[in-house]
């Protein structure tokens, strides 16, 4: 695909004017801000009746914001939209901070359509108002660009599980004691860990290095497709991961290393030693497995602290990865990298990027071979296609891949239930914060949107069998009660015996005996939980204490066509750059600012290095 024009402009400008050039990137993006500072504000909007695009203005009635569409066929239909831009809402949820501790407005997460939205032309990337909309069952964004016009996009094929997700999220967070970006107003042209930001690091990650050693035909960001090698020395790596430590009020625990192909960096396991040592307790990296197939080096990365491999992934054989990566022998040497790690005490997660009538009809497949590997793999990352760069639009309609189409992908696939078995990553934010209340140590939280991950756990039997987690869970009353709990010690300052017993209670009244697999006690479930959230649960002899489970849900990244400024505030898969701190759909979507980064801190030109 054909990258966008304002990143190309900046990939031909000379190194010395970069800097100024990112500014002034910066600063276009936020040039039609004024026009929607205040209603009433005009835009261009799919008419609910006769289903043309026609103007529209967003006004003000009474307290509610109202969408009037100016249709020559319809009248002047109107609908009110749920909204935070114009509206000051305070979230729903008791608890919930208003402002982040760099003294932002915090604005709810939205639960009903239709609904305002910030978001980013497709074409320039300005910042613009848009809409979420409901269509055939389906939700929709679109918005419009006082220079490009009007774009519109499927974000989920499925309201209804669009409509549970954003139910299920708990108190709004205040984000970072210590935002690296101060003074932050617009998203996310003032982008770099700043004062608007909302949650912490679950996972974070740095690149390493765009070299690769393989040659994709469906990739753009290795050494040989961007004309110019990026890649951090130790040191740089070292200063990365100690901005990652000292994030407050939660340290981040978790890191993944990232290129290009990381393993091929000449300090690698230097690296992972590093991360080990700085307290990391858990460490994966982002790979292909060509180098990890090597038995000693899989040896000699578990010895360095390496915990999970998370795998390129395209299907089951090798005619699943022979479109996509063009490589020989590609499918044995995953093979043996996943034997490697079983060996080694590693474990893998699978890591599928799927695109509507390319590779969606592998997902069966790929959930069940990791259901017969259990034992070494933990769980499957799908990756819902995110569109680089300019696409044509009756492409983007038919490619387009969602949260909806991947959970009844699942269902089907595990005889799991797509409405009844599946939840946004947030609803265990309550479990982060029961530990962290029982314990006086820093969870991480997974607090990120309600659009931007959706899916379950698994619990898998010696023989096979894969029972969803709400089967033999009450999976709602558990974490509400488990929100109170943590609530009221909190308030007290510190843990009483009653605390535990009504934990211990909790815990036995939702617990479904007779849905549970073989050996499942209730002790053995909670101790599984733990290890959810606490990497260090579960691993060498911990092990045999949990029981079997597989994470399958997808994690949709945004690109310009779907984005939404309130997901981005909420990312917790962070970057840790020579830059500063970027969410991972800054850094690689939206604007693309690891592009023009990468670029800025290239150490030459070329991909011989």
């Amino acid at each position: 695909m054909i990258r966008t024009t304002e990143v190309g402009e900046l990939r031909d400008i000379r190194t010395q004017d970069r800097a100024a050039a990112l500014e002034g990137f910066q600063l276009r993006m936020r040039r039609f801000a004024h026009t929607y500072a205040f209603v009433p504000a005009r835009t261009r909007a799919t008419c609910p009746l006769c289903r043309k695009v026609v103007d529209a203005v967003f006004d003000r009635a009474g307290e509610q914001i109202v969408l009037t569409f100016e249709c020559a066929a319809c009248g002047r239909p109107r609908q009110v939209h749920h909204d935070t831009i114009w509206t000051h809402l305070k979230s729903d949820r008791p608890g919930s901070a208003e402002r982040t501790w760099g003294g932002s407005r915090v604005r709810p997460v939205l639960r009903r359509f239709p609904r305002t939205v910030e978001t980013l032309c497709p074409e320039c990337c300005a910042i613009v108002l848009g809409r979420y909309f409901v269509e055939d069952g389906a939700v929709f964004i679109e918005k419009t660009c006082p220079e490009h016009g009007h774009f519109r996009d499927c974000v989920n094929s499925d309201v209804l599980l669009a409509a549970k997700a954003a139910w299920w999220t708990f108190e709004e967070l205040g984000g970072q004691q210590l935002p690296h970006v101060t003074g932050a107003e617009n998203c996310p042209s003032d982008c770099g860990l700043c004062n608007q930001h909302l949650s912490a690091a679950c996972l974070a990650q740095i690149d390493l290095t765009n070299r690769c050693n393989m040659r994709c035909p469906v990739c753009f960001a290795n050494a040989g497709a961007a004309g110019y090698v990026f890649e951090l020395d130790y040191d740089e790596v070292v200063r990365g991961l100690r901005v990652l430590r000292d994030l407050r009020p939660t340290p981040c625990t978790a890191v993944q290393f990232t290129g290009g192909e990381p393993t091929i960096h000449p300090d690698f396991l230097r690296i992972v030693s590093a991360a080990r040592d700085m307290g990391f307790s858990y460490i994966q990296v982002a790979t292909n497995g060509l180098v990890s197939a090597d038995a000693d080096f899989a040896r000699r990365c578990a010895d360095a602290g390496l915990h999970t491999l998370y795998l390129q992934f395209d299907g089951v054989g090798a005619e699943a990865h022979r479109e996509t990566r063009n490589y020989p022998g590609i499918w044995e040497k995953k093979l043996a990298a996943i034997e490697n790690c079983r060996a080694t005490g590693m474990k893998v997660c699978l890591v599928p990027t799927i695109v509507k009538g390319v590779n969606d009809h592998r997902v069966g497949e790929i959930f069940r071979f990791a259901v017969e590997n259990i034992d070494v793999i933990s769980g499957i990352s799908f990756q819902p296609v995110s569109f680089s760069g300019r696409i044509d639009r009756e492409e983007l309609a038919s490619r387009r891949y969602t949260l909806g189409d991947l959970a009844h992908d699942i269902a089907d696939a595990s005889g799991a239930s797509a409405l009844g078995d599946m939840y946004p990553l947030g609803i265990v934010v309550p479990l982060s914060q029961f530990l962290e209340a029982f314990t006086g140590r820093p969870k991480v939280r997974p607090s990120c949107h309600p659009d931007c991950a959706f899916g379950t756990y698994f619990l898998v039997s010696p023989e096979g069998e894969a029972c969803p987690f709400p089967r033999v869970i009450d999976v709602e009353g558990m974490f509400t009660e488990m929100n109170r709990i943590a609530a009221r010690i909190n308030r007290r300052g510190r843990v009483t015996r009653l605390d535990r017993i009504r934990a211990m209670r909790m815990f036995k009244r939702h617990f479904n005996a007779g849905a549970a697999p073989p050996g499942l006690t209730v002790r053995r479930f909670v101790r599984s939980l733990q290890g959810l959230v606490d990497k260090n649960v579960g691993r060498g002899e911990g092990e045999k204490l949990t029981y079997k489970t597989l994470l399958c849900a997808g994690m949709h990244f945004q690109d310009r066509y779907n984005f939404d400024v309130e997901r981005v505030k909420r990312c917790i898969i962070l970057y840790s750059t020579p830059a500063g701190v970027f969410p991972f759909c800054t850094w690689n979507c939206g604007p693309e600012y690891g592009t023009i980064i990468k670029r800025l801190h290239a150490s030459g030109a070329g991909a011989s290095k």
